[in-house]
């Protein structure tokens, strides 16, 4: 009896194996878009001289357009069906670009790439952005380093780390989008603020 019942559980474990694999519905993946909804923080005065604007460093982890957090110290994962809609360290130089020509904190503002001679440098450095889940809903957490070069001088003018954390509304990927999009806001709010009090 049991010689004949062998076969009939191997066939019934690969009909469900093949079952398994059989196509169905899929989870839908969401895109977010990385904003910075203001509000428009102005320079307290325009400097003089054009400052080029270099692409964002980040390493390698955040070169994919995915949403990331956090349940242990020292570890980083991403959400498995939340992206965003381009890379976050591309997206941030421009909308960091977009505040630094609206808050007219320069006389004018240029990608570096763009082959234009200007008198200051804008280096910057995606540390971290993520949703830190340890204790549910969490918190966004950005931090972005930010140097400013004289160019035509060869000086280094000042160099910040800045820091923005943001409570997240929801225990999901919705709501670390929107928690760390306040906290792009915050960022770039300080980045402008600061550039406007460096000497040089």
């Amino acid at each position: 009896m049991t010689k004949h019942l062998i076969p009939l559980l191997l066939l019934a474990a690969a009909w469900l194996a093949g079952c398994s694999a059989l196509p169905g519905p899929a989870r839908p993946s969401t895109h977010y878009v990385l904003t910075d909804p203001g509000p428009v923080v102005a320079a307290a005065a325009t400097r003089p001289g054009m400052l080029l604007l270099r692409e964002m460093d980040a390493s390698a982890f955040y070169q994919e357009p995915r949403l990331a957090y956090s349940r242990m110290p020292g570890t980083r994962a991403n959400y498995e069906f939340a992206y965003w809609t381009e890379q976050p360290a591309k997206r941030l130089t421009w909308l960091l670009r977009q505040r630094l020509e609206a808050a007219a904190a320069f006389a004018a503002v240029a990608p570096l790439a763009g082959g234009i001679i200007g008198e200051y440098q804008l280096n910057t450095r995606l540390i971290d952005f993520y949703h830190d889940a340890a204790e549910p809903p969490g918190m966004a957490l950005l931090l972005v380093e930010a140097e400013l070069v004289r160019r035509d001088r060869g000086t280094l003018l000042g160099r910040r780390i800045f820091v923005a954390q943001e409570p997240v509304p929801s225990y999901d990927a919705e709501g670390a989008a929107a928690a760390m999009n306040r906290a792009a806001t915050r960022v770039i709010d300080e980045i402008v603020v600061w550039l406007g009090e460096v000497n040089g």
